[in-house]
């Protein structure tokens, strides 16, 4: 019998009543263990819990419960045979790997890949920066890394949870970037590319949604051993509007402003004497200058389990 450890944010009220709903399905198949997190706890618990040799990770939470589980697993030439397989059920605010992996709440079919071993082989990027007190940083993502529109949201919803609900405060906050998209000065630079530009978001991705659902870059495949570059340049307002309503619906904008490009690795420097924010897998960890890579073929990862 296969041994799940099943990791649930606790930062969610209902994460009690969810741990009971995963026992009650989970259970007759599988050896299971659940822990509910505190913040910043699921890294050590998933890596913990692979050394102790549990068959597979279920992150139940959202993006950043996902990050924190692929930096307690992925390590630069681990051996991935080693690895506990991941599984996701969409349990935070935007979920957007669970819409790239299109992960959901259907136990019968979960059951049925974790027992027949049906995951993908996907890539893992990491990424350098300069963390809030200054000192240099890296840590593994799985889905985006992003300047501009992402950290602006973020912000904004901080701020405002303190009066509303989670969820609600993100929405607001993404309407309320999109009337006042961020203007930065950017320097991309890759193995056979370079620009310097005013831009209003540069993402580099392994996924395609983020944002709460914002398909961002539909030509992503998160086991293709590639990143996808997409840059949008400095719009007006209306300029924004008008490509947004594309970018929410994951569709190819073919516009001068937007930008597509894949490659394994980049840096990516602020031009001018304001560094910005980064954000990844729906967290802000730091600040600009940020150096990422792609690590090909770095976890197990169980998809389609809607």
């Amino acid at each position: 019998m296969k041994t799940i450890t099943a990791i649930i944010c606790g930062k969610n009220p209902r994460a009690a009543a969810l741990r009971e709903e995963i026992e009650l399905n989970l259970l007759p198949h599988f050896q299971l263990v659940t822990y509910i997190t505190k913040k910043n706890t699921a890294t050590q618990i998933a890596r913990d819990e692979a050394l102790k040799g549990t068959d597979v990770i279920l992150a139940v939470g959202g993006d950043g419960t996902v990050n924190e589980v692929v930096n307690g697993l992925v390590f630069e030439n681990s051996d991935i045979s080693k690895l506990p397989a991941v599984a996701v059920i969409p349990f935070g605010t935007g979920n957007d790997l669970s819409r790239t992996i299109n992960a959901g709440y259907n136990y019968k079919r979960l059951i049925e890949k974790i027992n027949n071993d049906d995951y993908i082989i996907a890539d893992v990027a990491s990424a350098s920066y300069t963390n809030h007190e200054g000192k240099p940083e890296s840590r593994y993502f799985i889905n985006i890394a992003d300047i501009g529109l992402g950290p602006s949201v973020i912000t904004k919803a901080e701020k405002l949870a303190k009066k509303i609900n989670g969820t609600m405060s993100y929405m607001l906050s993404a309407v309320a970037t999109l009337f006042s998209p961020p203007k930065m000065s950017i320097r991309l630079i890759t193995d056979d590319f370079r620009i310097e530009c005013p831009m209003s978001i540069i993402c580099v991705a392994n996924g395609i949604y983020f944002g709460s659902g914002f398909g961002i870059s539909p030509y992503s495949k998160i086991d293709d051993g590639l990143l996808d570059i997409v840059y949008i340049k400095k719009l007006t307002t209306s300029q924004f509007v008008s490509q947004i309503k594309k970018i929410r619906q994951s569709k190819l904008v073919f516009a001068d402003q937007v930008s597509y490009r894949k490659t394994d690795r980049c840096r990516i420097e602020s031009i001018g004497d304001k560094e910005m924010e980064i954000e990844l897998d729906g967290e802000l960890v730091g600040t600009t200058p940020i150096d990422v890579k792609i690590f090909s073929s770095s976890i197990k990862l169980f998809v389609d389990t809607k």
